[in-house]
């Protein structure tokens, strides 16, 4: 590993930390901070209130965002894990989220770049051998400092359970 690790460093440019950042990855600076927030969930009949925080930084020289997100409420879940990496891929303008939770979750969603203040990143894959999706809207006030969400999962084509949140920048 340490060699495929040298080799493709040594393939990189050497000027590429001197180069601006492209405009997507300079928006991703919406969401560095520490964020708090309250909303719901719901799967099936059953809803319960949840509260949540949301800890995101730069990473990669500032090309990506790490965040930390942590919710209470979820019934039969003493506490909600999730890891987040973003990043946006100029060859395809796309933004990638990444996500590895306690839940045994981790998924790729995507979204294509735009200029707004959404953004809807979707994965696709499979739940018990079922097409399973992910829907997650995002979107951020014009001042950066209030988001909401919604992430919403189908299994089958049904829909299984919604988040919706609200996060102020503190």
């Amino acid at each position: 590993m340490k060699n495929i690790i040298l080799v493709a460093a040594t393939l990189l440019p050497l000027t590429a930390a001197a180069d601006p950042l492209p405009k997507p990855v300079e928006g991703m600076e919406c969401l560095v901070g520490r964020w708090k927030g309250s909303g719901t969930v719901s799967m099936g009949k059953d809803k319960a209130k949840i509260d949540a925080t949301w800890t995101c930084n730069r990473v990669s020289a500032k090309w990506g965002v790490m965040c930390t997100f942590h919710v209470t409420g979820i019934p039969g879940v003493a506490a909600y894990e999730e890891t987040d990496l973003m990043g946006y891929e100029p060859n395809t303008n796309t933004f990638h989220w990444y996500a590895v939770t306690n839940a045994g979750e981790t998924h790729d969603h995507v979204a294509q770049a735009s200029d707004g203040n959404k953004q809807e990143f979707i994965f696709n894959g499979t739940q018990e051998g079922k097409p399973f999706k992910e829907v997650i809207d995002l979107e951020m006030s014009k001042d950066s400092k209030q988001a909401t969400g919604r992430a919403e999962t189908f299994v089958g084509g049904a829909s299984a359970s919604v988040l919706e949140i609200k996060l102020r920048k503190s």
